[in-house]
């Protein structure tokens, strides 16, 4: 964002972009795992990831093609996303959110989230989360939608949730 400006003192400018990049380093490979997510069984090209990222950003996060395919390449390589190409047409690769990668993913959207949660007042922001559609796991923040009542523990830390749901009139029969 700040490389975008013009006319900036230039230690000022360099100092932002570093930090600017730290930040987006680990965001950029958490919302890319959004959006594969979003598409389920379809999967989606990294083109159209492209897309979706800075529509649903509103253009705040830009993720170049030669930083979008490495990082795809790495959530492969560590089995949290597959491929697959196209048989006809383009033959474009498609990606789709792995069983583990789906586990992956509602453990960091959770963390992540309620980070964000925590650290909202320091810079006097305000942050709602999505408590009707997830439980947070009060031991680890692994993310739990809550249409799934049949879970009795979190999948990651294996803490027993049956009281949090019953708070919130959710309980397991």
């Amino acid at each position: 964002m700040i490389k975008k400006v013009k006319g900036m003192d230039t230690e000022f400018q360099e100092y932002a972009s570093k930090f600017e990049s730290e930040i987006n380093r680990g965001t950029s490979t958490l919302s890319i795992l959004s959006i594969i997510s979003q598409y389920g069984k379809t999967g989606v090209h990294g083109y159209q990831i492209s897309k979706d990222l800075l529509e649903q950003t509103h253009n705040m996060l830009i993720i170049e093609e030669g930083t979008l395919y490495p990082i795809l390449r790495k959530l492969e390589g560590d089995r949290i996303i597959k491929s697959e190409r196209e048989e006809e047409g383009r033959k474009r690769k498609f990606y789709y959110i792995t069983v583990y990668g789906e586990k992956i993913y509602n453990y960091l959207s959770g963390f992540y989230s309620k980070l964000t949660e925590a650290i909202a007042p320091l810079f006097d922001v305000s942050v709602h989360l999505k408590q009707n559609k997830y439980l947070y796991c009060p031991a680890c923040a692994n993310k739990i939608d809550i249409q799934n009542l049949e879970a009795k523990y979190c999948d990651v830390c294996g803490h027993y949730i049956e009281k949090e749901l019953d708070e919130r009139g959710l309980k397991n029969e």
